[in-house]
């Protein structure tokens, strides 16, 4: 299988609205273009392959990927997403397309769902299948020299010191557990299933207490920074109104960040359907915080603040702690 021939593809400049391809000093720190900056596409044009194949030499198995990626000369930082419950690796793709701008390389896996279903009491999926969706990301994440060979554009431009995870529904679980978020699981309580290796995380659209034997304690190790966004109307049947946002509430301070973007569904997200504009407020607020956790820039910091309330004028809201 890793004989496999890569399908690349490039969104020229004239199709994504960037500017020319920029160097690493450029990467590290993007200077805000006017007060929206991290709305517009970045100073990259995007690149990507459609389907890859990496070896998971810890099971012995393969992990397919999907990747995008800038052109330039890098390092970029590598973030890894996780996607909802019998999904692929080509949802969320606008908004990967929109981080790859931006000077990120965006890596998605395709998990293995098959008989993981909603229950009675939520989302409780066997231990076996939570285990080794965490594990292709960790695949991900271990594989990075795998991506610098197979595709050539990368080869000597990831950096292994920055790393997130980022993930949509029982990918934004995944997201959670992987920067430490604690969960019972099998006969095991509160265990810690969280790669040091990642510096920040993005859950969109996360699942609180109940699900997946998340309790009251599941957050207490949350300790890097975390981005959790949601929508009024991104509501469980059976979960009360404020429940995707117990991930938030339970979270200790120190740079954690929860965006509620008005009229917003569950399925409201990635820009994987025409309707809403939910995506311009996920695409926003993300740059600015990858820039912030993964580049050490202080005005991606400062813009969800300051500047993300007034972007969003009335559309979208913005807590932090």
């Amino acid at each position: 299988m890793l004989n496999r021939v890569l399908k690349r593809w490039t969104i020229l400049p004239g199709l994504i609205c960037v500017m020319a391809a920029a160097g690493a000093s450029e990467a590290r720190g993007l200077e805000p273009q006017g007060d929206y900056a991290y709305a517009e596409s970045g100073p990259f044009s995007v690149q990507g392959v459609e389907s890859l194949t990496l070896a998971d030499r810890q099971r012995g198995t393969d992990v397919l990927v999907r990747v995008y990626y800038p052109n330039g000369d890098g390092p970029f930082p590598v973030v890894a997403f996780s996607h909802s419950v019998n999904g692929s690796k080509d949802l969320f793709g606008a908004v990967s397309m929109h981080w790859a701008s931006h000077g990120y390389v965006v890596v998605h896996p395709t998990h293995n769902d098959s008989g993981v279903r909603m229950g009675p009491d939520g989302m409780q999926p066997p231990a076996e299948k939570v285990r080794n969706r965490i594990r292709d990301v960790t695949a991900v994440l271990d594989a990075l020299e795998q991506i610098e060979s197979r595709i050539p554009d990368l080869q000597g431009k990831l950096d292994p010191t920055r790393l997130a995870v980022a993930g949509h529904s029982y990918g934004s679980f995944i997201t959670m557990l992987s920067g430490g978020v604690t969960v019972n699981i099998g006969q095991e309580l509160n265990a810690n299933l969280g790669d040091p290796r990642v510096q920040c995380i993005l859950p969109i659209s996360p699942s609180g207490r109940g699900d997946y034997g998340m309790n009251d304690a599941s957050w207490d190790n949350l300790t890097i920074p975390a981005l959790f966004i949601t929508g009024t109307e991104d509501q469980r049947e059976g979960r009360h109104e404020g429940w995707r946002m117990e991930p938030y509430e339970f979270s200790p301070a120190g740079d954690k960040y929860q965006i509620v973007i008005e009229d917003a569904a569950h399925s409201s997200f990635g820009g994987d359907r025409p309707d809403g504009d939910a995506p311009t407020y996920v695409k926003a607020a993300s740059a600015a915080f990858w820039d912030f956790c993964l580049n050490g820039a202080g005005q991606g910091k400062t813009w969800l603040e300051d500047g993300f309330i007034e972007f969003a004028d009335g559309a979208a809201t913005i807590a932090f702690k």
